[in-house]
């Protein structure tokens, strides 16, 4: 029996994928990357923005030809769409009400579920190497690459913004055993990783019930912890909460050697009124003192953010606000979202989406306009400098590229070397540009 999966949305999805595939394996299914092929569809969801959620009931028409054509298929959705687990004939779910071609669904965190369920569409075997997991966090990854891994810490989030339908699918925190994760990352290790991005929906706010030392956050240990083990090269976040950014973690910048100098901090909006009202629980201006306070440490630092325009309410002046945040703190990259209502959410339910989409995109342009400068400005300071880069592809034309650890882009030209590709290599930089660079190796 084959399977296919379709990953969408953030790491943290594609670190459930990789959970998700040894389960599949040990069951004795087979990957495919043919969907024609499979026997067994899982897409794994995000419900971040409604568009994404949406393009998941285009392929109601596809999956019926399929079925169509092999009897034995099943098609299942997980991941944040998934707000519950079980068998279409067990549910009452809108997904399953917009698509006839559904025949499960599976929150991630619920993953152990796996087995019980398809046992009902196909003859599974296997069930012994599988049977002690307790846990979604349990189970191994079947990882994309050796070389860079992706380890969830927590699942679940507290916060509840109010244009965020996240906490209502994927529910409250839970965290793992700090014990666990160490281990993990030390099997990786032993395995080829270099660099480790340590993934959850508030990455920052991890508490597990085994830290009983929390003089020190338990999140800044757990980096000091994954900093010690001496075959780890990089450590990265996705995704920390500015309320969550306490000194014990910024102070792990310049502190610990692989602690990569990048900070990604979603800030959302630059306006003390527009904050309050999605919800955030902080201010500009403490978002203002946990950058100065990183680039007191590392003054080298690249400053990262996620923004949201046209919410509702915004006034121009609100918006400038924004604008002036990104242009001061010379922020070099930003996941800029038009806002786009989630039914289920506060601001969708109470709040008058008042801004138009035209007004929406000129400022999206006008935000994505000022970050490729900053972004070309920062670039700059690297040209004729050697920096070190984690290989990540090599094309056919014998071009390579991969991040420096402020995770910036540079290409190269490798000479169809494939034995570079998941290590890191000196590399010149002869050429800077708004998202990337080039050099060439020294």
């Amino acid at each position: 029996m084959k399977y296919h999966i379709v990953t969408y949305g953030c790491q943290m999805n594609y670190s459930d994928t990789e959970r998700m595939r040894t389960v599949l394996e040990n069951l004795g299914y087979e990957q495919t990357q043919k969907i024609e092929e499979s026997d067994l569809i899982i897409l794994n969801t995000c419900s971040v923005k409604q568009q994404s959620e949406d393009r998941i009931y285009g392929l109601e028409k596809r999956f019926r030809q399929l079925k169509s054509k092999n009897h034995k298929l099943a098609v299942g959705i997980a991941g944040c769409a998934a707000s519950e687990t079980g068998l279409r004939k067990d549910l009452g779910n809108y997904i399953l009400d917009r698509m006839s071609t559904i025949d499960f669904l599976l929150r991630n965190r619920d993953m152990v579920k796996l087995p019980e369920i398809l046992q009902t569409f196909h003859d599974i075997g296997n069930r012994d190497k599988i049977s002690g997991l307790t846990s979604y966090f349990n189970i191994a990854p079947t990882v994309t690459s050796s070389k860079q891994v992706l380890v969830p810490v927590s699942s679940g989030c507290n916060y509840f913004c109010s244009y965020c339908i996240v906490p209502f699918r994927r529910g409250r925190e839970t965290y793992r055993p700090m014990k666990e994760i160490v281990q993990e990352v030390k099997d990786l290790a032993k395995k080829g990783a270099v660099e480790v991005t340590l993934v959850g929906q508030t990455v920052n706010s991890y508490n597990p019930s085994d830290i009983k030392d929390k003089t020190v956050h338990p999140f800044a240990q757990l980096i000091r912890k994954i900093d010690a083990i001496p075959s780890i090269r990089r450590i990265r976040l996705v995704a920390p909460h500015p309320a969550e950014m306490v000194d014990d973690l910024i102070n792990c910048y310049g502190d610990c050697a692989t602690f990569c100098p990048q900070l990604h901090l979603p800030v959302q909006s630059g306006s003390n009124t527009v904050l309050k009202r999605m919800n955030r629980r902080y201010t500009i201006e403490r978002f203002k003192e946990i950058i100065a306070k990183a680039r007191e440490r590392v003054p080298a630092l690249s400053v990262s953010t996620d923004l949201i325009v046209g919410f509702p309410g915004e006034t121009e002046e609100e918006f400038q606000e924004s604008f002036n945040l990104v242009k001061d703190l010379k922020i070099d990259q930003s996941f800029t979202s038009k806002y786009s209502p989630r039914p289920g959410t506060l601001a969708a339910e109470k709040m008058k989406n008042n801004v138009s989409h035209k007004e929406k995109l000129r400022r999206f342009h006008m935000i994505n306009n000022l970050i490729e400068k900053n972004s070309h400005q920062y670039n700059k300071q690297f040209k004729g400098k050697i920096v070190e880069l984690l290989v990540e592809k090599i094309d056919k034309d014998g071009m390579a590229w991969g991040k420096t650890p402020e995770n910036k882009f540079v290409l190269f030209p490798a000479k169809k070397n494939k034995n570079l590709v998941g290590t890191l290599v000196p590399v010149k930089i002869t050429k800077t540009m708004e998202w990337a660079m080039e050099g060439k190796m020294v």
